[in-house]
């Protein structure tokens, strides 16, 4: 295409295509950048010269729309890479709040929320490691939870609790 029918071409085409831009995106700068990438991609095709004009509009309107399309990608993929470190941002202090929680408790509890937990042992495979009788386990993780959970909500450590037969 020649430069004296593409500036015709450009100036019959640019003001309906610009209003569809800003119609569609809501940044009249973002629109703008596509108005000009559109006629840049326009450009390159290899178009045939009989081609007729509607069919030339056409193609440069589904080439701006495509644009807009790809460019939607882009914020939705930004957005999501910008969302996701946060989470993970989120994730790390969540981690390292767990761990100073973890460190308030007494070893004997770390260890049982750990084997519970973490390792996905059985009450009777965690009775075998830490040398208790199996029905001991269930009050015991009872304890553990409840104490992480009074901590993990900003409480101090309650002192032991044992149970105490009737008093003389």
């Amino acid at each position: 295409m020649n430069e004296e029918i593409f500036r015709a071409f450009y100036e019959e085409t640019a003001g309906g295509l610009r209003a569809y831009l800003r119609h569609r995106l809501e940044n009249s700068s973002m629109a703008d950048d596509l108005l000009q990438e559109s006629y840049v991609r326009f450009l390159q095709a290899d178009l045939p010269n009989d081609m007729e004009h509607a069919h030339k509009k056409n193609y440069l309107y589904r080439i701006t729309t495509n644009l807009i399309h790809d460019s939607r990608r882009v914020r939705q993929f930004d957005e999501l890479a910008d969302l996701e470190s946060a989470a993970a941002e989120a994730s790390i202090e969540a981690v390292q709040d767990v761990k100073k929680v973890l460190k308030r408790l007494k070893p004997r509890q770390r260890e049982l929320l750990w084997l519970a937990y973490v390792e996905g042992f059985r009450h009777d495979e965690i009775a075998d490691i830490i040398k208790v009788k199996t029905p001991s386990i269930r009050p015991m993780l009872a304890r553990a939870r409840a104490q992480f959970v009074q901590l993990i909500r900003g409480g101090k450590p309650e002192a032991s609790r044992r149970r105490k037969g009737p008093q003389p």
